[in-house]
């Protein structure tokens, strides 16, 4: 009834601005994205309710354990960081405004948490020659990582391209954390032993079950539906988990891999969507910051999952992902389309 109703309103809107009528199978699509989207957020928020007791991260203190987390400064990301502190790590904050990244270190000071360390370093993920200078500061100034977070993105974005011309969903959240963790693999190498390697937490979402990663134009501008651009960036992360964890897997490297989804949660991210003038009511219905944090410190520090890397986490359990990110061909043509974007020749210098 919701899909039939819909369709009609379309078509007649459709007709009511005098839209061409090549353009409806377009509009069309638009609408089912829309739809099932909406359908998967109310499934996943009921699913959040139903398994909440699991969503818990019982950890022991992990000192002198390095973590970068990017998009460090807002959001769930606040709440992550604060977690990874109390259980006394160092925390490097990677943001586009270091401002920004050290008025969140003084309020979570202010906060109570004195343990823990932090620095704020500068990157913008929006440009691969941020990620590159901020994977040059790092290896200056370190000499190992143990955890990674890919945390930063955007979602449902009006159709704009970052500097290096990449549709900025698949920029963002998807392609500077493929540069960045590649540059970063020698020091999460360094950083990994035996009984605690280091790990690499991809922040997707469930969105990403929605996704195909269109090969033949990633931009796909001139058709351009920002939920599907969305859903294929979060789809680009499960599947490059997948490959990269096969990958170090094959080495032998103390390193693990995980994808997560946090859950839906209300935060700036929703800032293009409708249901951001809601937001005063969702509250009542949807994660926390903190709850939405809570799977990304599971993926990131538990003890629980050590060696059971390229596993997709949904309130602190494992989920079932994307197919496609379990296809060998998808993975190989995405791992040599972000060389290429990317301008990296292979990996073998990283692994």
């Amino acid at each position: 009834m919701l899909f039939t109703s819909s369709v009609c309103a379309i078509i007649a809107s459709a007709i009511m601005y005098g839209i061409p009528r090549e353009r409806w199978p377009f509009l069309l699509e638009m609408l089912v994205s829309n739809i099932m989207l909406s359908l998967l957020g109310v499934k996943e928020t009921i699913s959040d309710w139903i398994y909440a007791r699991y969503n818990k991260n019982e950890c022991p203190i992990q000192s002198g354990r390095i973590a970068i987390v990017t998009g460090g400064s807002r959001g769930i990301a606040v709440e992550l960081v604060k977690m990874l502190l109390e259980l006394d790590m160092e925390v490097i904050i990677a943001c586009r405004r270091t401002v920004a990244g050290e008025k969140t270190i003084k309020q979570i000071r202010e906060s109570g948490i004195k343990t823990g360390t932090t620095k704020v370093y500068k990157l913008d993920n929006a440009s691969l020659k941020s990620v590159k200078q901020f994977a040059e500061e790092i290896k200056r100034d370190y000499k190992e990582i143990h955890v990674l977070v890919n945390n930063a993105g955007v979602m449902f974005c009006p159709y704009e391209e970052t500097e290096d011309g990449f549709e900025q969903q698949w920029g963002v959240n998807y392609l500077s954390h493929f540069l960045l963790t590649i540059l970063l693999l020698p020091l999460l190498k360094a950083g990994g032993l035996p009984q605690k390697s280091s790990r690499i937490v991809n922040v997707s979402s469930c969105a990403h079950l929605l996704g195909k990663i269109n090969f033949k134009d990633i931009n796909s501008k001139n058709r351009f539906i920002t939920l599907s651009a969305y859903a294929q960036s979060k789809l680009a992360q499960v599947v490059f988990t997948q490959k990269l964890q096969n990958m170090l897997q094959e080495k032998d490297y103390n390193v693990q891999v995980y994808s997560v989804h946090p859950g839906v949660v209300l935060t700036e991210l929703f800032v293009h969507s409708y249901l951001w003038k809601i937001k005063a009511l969702l509250q009542y219905f949807i994660k926390t910051p903190k709850a939405g944090a809570l799977s990304i410190a599971y993926a990131a520090v538990n003890p629980a999952i050590e060696n059971n890397g390229g596993v997709y986490i949904n309130n602190c359990r494992p989920s079932p992902v994307n197919p496609d990110a379990l296809n060998p061909s998808i993975q190989d043509q995405l791992i040599e389309l972000s060389l290429q974007q990317v301008k990296l020749n292979n990996l073998s210098q990283y692994l």
